[in-house]
């Protein structure tokens, strides 16, 4: 079943990418897109344009969920496969907790990516180790994050479990949007599988509290 904020970007991609048609053919996990020695994703055009809806379209409201999880993205596309978020997703489903929380993958370059859109091309397709990324691409980074972020004023509750990498970025967003949003963030670290364990159960604590 495609979700709606899925639909809306699929209608977003076709009507504002030339060669629409290959959307639907790429693969989730095949890399297509590298930075390069003369341009950075971040200046790709398709990465822009998701830029560009990021800041323009998306509304998180069509999510409808009132909590929310931001994690950090993952060298193996898509990320719900990785062993972090595929641990997530198994507490999630046990606990019947995945239409109540909202996940969030914060990246280089695609900024956030709501999860229901990382089978899709360019998030499923890239390759940008946080090493590669430059001083320049930093403060785009930064910024960009800084616009989204009053837009998840909608969920009650945020919570970020990050490394130190994108929790100094995400820091920075919050810092540069006046504080727009609380976000309660927790180390990722050597123990992130535990402190996504206790995050999920706290939440689920917390949801049942508010549904009694």
């Amino acid at each position: 079943m495609v979700t709606a904020i899925e639909k809306l970007y699929i209608d977003y991609v076709y009507k504002n990418m030339d060669n629409a048609s290959m959307f639907s053919e790429i693969k989730p996990g095949i890399v297509l897109l590298r930075n390069t020695k003369v341009a950075t994703l971040f200046s790709h055009p398709h990465v822009k344009l998701w830029h560009k809806f990021l800041l323009e379209i998306f509304d998180p409201k069509i999510l409808g969920k009132k909590y929310a999880l931001i994690l950090p993205c993952s060298s193996v596309k898509p990320y719900r496969i990785s062993r972090l978020h595929s641990q997530l997703e198994s507490m999630l489903a046990k606990y019947s907790l995945a239409d109540n929380i909202q996940r969030y993958i914060i990246s280089e370059p695609m900024v956030l990516v709501p999860r229901e859109l990382d089978i899709y091309y360019p998030f499923a397709n890239y390759d940008y180790p946080p090493e590669e990324l430059t001083e320049k691409d930093l403060e785009i980074f930064i910024e960009l994050l800084s616009f989204v972020l009053p837009k998840l004023k909608t969920h009650r509750k945020i919570i970020a479990i990050l490394p130190k990498h994108h929790s100094t970025i995400l820091t920075s967003a919050l810092k540069l949007c006046g504080n727009c949003i609380t976000v309660e963030i927790y180390s990722y670290g050597k123990k992130a599988f535990k402190t996504v364990k206790n995050v999920v159960e706290n939440l689920r604590n917390t949801i049942a509290l508010h549904n009694f």
